[in-house]
């Protein structure tokens, strides 16, 4: 199982900068096709981290998941004060973080392969 959150350096500003992994979510989109299918063909089933077993690596097998479209992978910043609260405080930071992306996703792609003509 890919953990949800990996957290990497902290950098200016007082955050720290993590990667996180959640399911792609079903269903399609305006014109029919899979939210999945979309993600896809819009180049975004990409990982940025290093594959292997070491620390702040994800396995061949997570990375896979990823290149599928079966997983997404999202870049941000969890600010030191909510790191500072614990893993619950964090834990609701980034899934807030995880709902938007998921929203934006939707928003741009709800028409990804529409054609007309």
């Amino acid at each position: 199982m890919m953990a949800k959150i990996h957290a990497f350096e902290f950098g200016e500003g007082g955050v720290c900068r993590v990667v996180l992994h959640t399911a792609m979510p079903a269903g399609n989109n305006a014109v029919g096709n899979s939210w999945k299918s979309c993600w896809i063909a819009s180049g975004r089933n990409v990982t940025g981290m290093t594959i292997g077993t070491g620390i702040g690596q994800i396995s061949s097998t997570e990375a896979a998941s990823i290149v599928a479209g079966d997983v997404i992978e999202i870049s941000g910043h969890v600010p030191i004060n909510i790191i500072a609260q614990g893993a619950a405080a964090v834990n609701v930071f980034t899934d807030a973080i995880i709902v938007g992306i998921k929203a934006k996703l939707a928003s741009e792609l709800n028409y990804f392969g529409w054609t007309n003509g």
